[in-house]
């Protein structure tokens, strides 16, 4: 049985989990050698000056924001698929189906981008959901980071419920690691790191 076939084997149980508690965790989404493809695919990028720095707000009211956010972002082109985001995108289409065939998300397209965060970057305390739009469904987020240790910092931490008091979660970003979330639910964060912090971010999108 095929990395693939695995990944398929394991759908039922990632769904259900997305369900029950309205956020899952799935190590090994994506494999070591493919997490590294993605990774070096993003690097070089960033290094050919295709990234740009990360805003906050939407439309005319976007802006870039020190204070809120660091990271720099360069989107993905469904239409010209680098080679290592093949892997990447075949799987995002099983999930996006599985999704809509089990709990009638009405999911239409998904929208990804590289994320680059600099030693120290973070992401303050934010919904992805815009109070204006009810498109993004499901948040998405794969990271693509090489032997990540729990001392690197950099977790996502998502508040369990709307308070800022509110239990939370903080999860590793660990390469070939994915984690769901309902993005009208979950108020999340990104935590500072000690080493840069790669990951391939979106969201699984209603028509808008």
């Amino acid at each position: 049985m095929n990395e693939y076939e695995d990944f398929l084997r394991g759908l039922p149980a990632l769904i259900d989990g997305l369900a029950t508690h309205g956020h899952v965790v799935c190590d090994d989404f994506l494999s070591p050698a493919q997490t590294a493809a993605l990774r070096d695919e993003g690097a070089q990028r960033l290094a050919g000056g295709e990234f740009h720095r990360a805003g906050v707000g939407r439309a005319e009211q976007q802006a870039v924001r020190d204070e809120i956010r660091g990271d720099s972002v360069r989107w993905l082109d469904p239409q010209r698929r680098a080679p290592a985001e093949q892997a990447y995108w075949q799987r995002i289409e099983a999930l996006q189906a599985a999704l809509n065939r089990e709990l009638f998300l009405g999911i239409r397209e998904g929208e990804f981008h590289y994320a680059h965060y600099p030693v120290g970057g973070f992401y303050k305390r934010h919904l992805d959901r815009f109070r204006d739009d009810d498109a993004r469904v499901v948040s998405v987020v794969c990271y693509l980071n090489e032997g990540w240790q729990d001392a690197d910092g950099g977790q996502l931490r998502l508040w369990l419920e709307a308070g800022e008091d509110a239990p939370q979660l903080d999860i590793a970003p660990r390469g070939g690691r994915l984690v769901l979330f309902m993005a009208d639910r979950f108020w999340h964060a990104v935590l500072p790191a000690t080493q840069p912090r790669w990951s391939v971010t979106g969201w699984l999108r209603r028509a808008g």
